[in-house]
């Protein structure tokens, strides 16, 4: 057991503070070689850094391979908090050109299939109307993937569907924003389409599209069959390319489940969906984000701008 005298003090850590970027390069890549060359550094130099660094925590950071370097259980908690201390010196100089000039800055978002087709850039233009000088990184994924890079500061910003609040991070806001329908798609000339109350047995021998996405509208799908004592159907199509579905769905031969977000994209494609008698699945979807970053107007036009374009969608 570590006793008062052999812990850390923070002020140590502090002092190398302007390590952590050797550091994280080397974390990284796995080489001092290929590190070197990110930092524009010598292999000795940057080898001394480390060596600095470790010697004033006085613990190993990396176990070293005739191959490379890989992370000590110290290294991975190091790498964790410098991401988020690199994170921190960012949203500072966000706020300082903020209060030099505004309208200038980074955005990092990721949007799940319900958000990222047409709430998410519309959103966008709408701010760079406003901030032309904003820079917009925007990715799609799903929360398994983009939640994680959110909590290790690669993100600003998620938008997808709330987890369980068992489940979220103490560190995160999760702000709902409207609760999100998963429809069954399909051609206004299609020959479900005219009938209402559809139930699963209805469902049973049409052509099926999954988008690949969609993992959780494959879950309430599960469901929806199960509830009425009945398999889920399998994809005679599985895409992750929306316009493909669309296209396919124009034939009027198959269904596809999607957000209810995408109603007025896909009537432009003549299509519609179809009256089941319950709903196929309901969640409350909304942005993730860490506190701070409201403190950057770039992001704050952004909020405001989705919290303007869900009014009189389904709020939670």
């Amino acid at each position: 057991m570590p006793t008062a005298d052999t812990l850390l003090a923070p002020h140590k850590l502090l002092r190398r503070a302007h390590l952590l970027l050797d550091f994280l390069a080397v974390a990284e890549t796995g080489t001092i070689r290929s590190a070197a060359q990110r930092q524009h550094l010598s292999q000795s130099a940057l080898t001394r850094r480390i060596q600095d660094l470790e010697s004033g925590l006085g613990v190993e950071l990396f176990e070293r391979h005739p191959h490379g370097m890989t992370l000590t259980k110290f290294g991975e908690a190091l790498q964790h908090h410098a991401h988020l201390v690199g994170l921190t010196c960012d949203y500072a100089v966000g706020e300082i050109n903020d209060l030099l000039g505004g309208g200038t800055g980074e955005l990092r978002v990721a949007a799940g299939p319900a958000w990222v087709y047409e709430l998410v850039p519309d959103a966008m233009a709408a701010l760079q109307a406003r901030m032309p000088r904003v820079r917009i990184h925007l990715s799609s994924g799903l929360n398994e993937t983009t939640l994680p890079m959110l909590s290790e500061g690669r993100l600003d910003a998620v938008l997808g569907g709330l987890p369980p609040r068992q489940e979220r991070d103490g560190r995160l806001v999760y702000e709902p924003l409207l609760n999100v329908e998963h429809r069954l798609f399909a051609s206004r000339s299609h020959p479900l389409a005219g009938r209402s109350g559809l139930r699963p047995r209805d469902l049973v021998d049409v052509l099926w599209i999954w988008f690949s996405e969609s993992v959780t509208g494959r879950q309430f799908s599960s469901r929806w069959f199960e509830r009425a004592g009945m398999t889920l159907p399998p994809p005679s199509v599985e895409t992750s390319a929306l316009q493909a579905g669309f296209r396919l769905l124009q034939a009027a031969q198959h269904v596809m489940l999607l957000p209810s977000t995408l109603t007025a994209l896909a009537a432009q494609h003549g299509l519609a969906p179809l009256h089941t008698r319950e709903p196929v699945g309901v969640y409350t979807s909304g942005l993730m984000y860490r506190p701070s970053v409201l403190r950057l107007q770039a992001f704050a036009g952004f909020r405001e701008q989705l919290q303007q374009r869900v009014v009189g969608l389904d709020r939670p």
